[in-house]
């Protein structure tokens, strides 16, 4: 794509230490070795978990998602039965493997670079973008902007694009530490998108063109009847200690709300 004024005018003035165009048409953003970017044998992470528990307070019966980076497909086991449509990206066949021998409904998935700027196979619009790492994979400037350009296209009306600060802030060693945006970096580069950047919780950043809505009264007693119901598994599989510090971080809630 052609850098606008705008963006050359931000990487001058925030992003200088980053190379403006790295030249590399054929595979953008592909700097990690196949150990780093390849998760389809590898347990869902930290930062994910949680982008996912916040989209499961809201009705997605008819949402359309957008998962970038499957990994181990653990998004699309745990909604597939109740959402509209689930269309996965990656760039790394294992991760394609994992998604194809799973045969889930409702579950579509595709090779794509979304730093590509060729994003035919990727069709109409999406009400929730999920992606932890929007940064660190980045090459250069320009195709961050292409990054953004794609998902600006993407958003459906009301959408939500969801990250988290964990994914957003991490690099890998031997890549420059700039690319591990705080949510002031992240919302400068959001901006010239036309969205804002909304902090849900501690973690999870939303950026959409206006505040999201609350989730309903009846997806969210929902959510916590599926909470309630997975508790017992939790506490099997972490053990008594893991319950006193969810009960001890529960109390802690409870009082700074008082």
């Amino acid at each position: 794509m052609t850098l606008t004024q705008a963006w050359r005018d931000l990487h001058r003035s925030r992003f200088a230490d980053l190379p403006l165009d790295c030249g590399n048409s054929l595979s953008p953003g592909v700097i990690y070795s196949p150990e780093l970017r390849d998760w389809s044998d590898k347990a869902t992470t930290s930062d994910q978990a949680r982008m996912e528990r916040y989209i499961d307070r809201y009705d997605l019966r008819r949402a359309r998602i957008l998962h970038v980076g499957i990994g181990n497909s653990g998004l699309a086991r745990r909604f597939c039965g109740r959402v509209g449509e689930i269309v996965g990206t990656t760039i790394d066949d294992p991760e394609i493997e994992v998604a194809r021998l799973l045969a889930l409904p409702n579950y579509g998935f595709v090779l794509h670079n979304k730093y590509s700027g060729s994003h035919a196979v990727i069709a109409d619009k999406f009400d929730f973008i999920l992606d932890n790492n929007l940064t660190s994979p980045c090459c250069c400037i320009s195709h961050l902007a292409g990054l953004f350009e794609f998902y600006a296209d993407k958003l459906a009306d009301g959408g939500q694009i969801v990250t988290d600060r964990q994914g957003l802030e991490w690099v890998p060693v031997g890549s420059s530490p700039r690319w591990g945006f705080k949510l002031d970096d992240l919302r400068a580069v959001a901006a010239l998108a036309g969205l804002s950047v909304f902090s849900m919780t501690n973690s999870v950043y939303v950026l959409a063109r206006s505040a999201p809505p609350a989730p309903g009264l009846s997806p969210r007693a929902a959510n916590r009847l599926r909470r309630a119901a997975a508790l017992p598994g939790k506490i099997v599989r972490n053990g008594p200690r893991a319950l006193a510090r969810r009960a001890l971080n529960w109390a802690r809630r409870i009082g700074a709300k008082r």
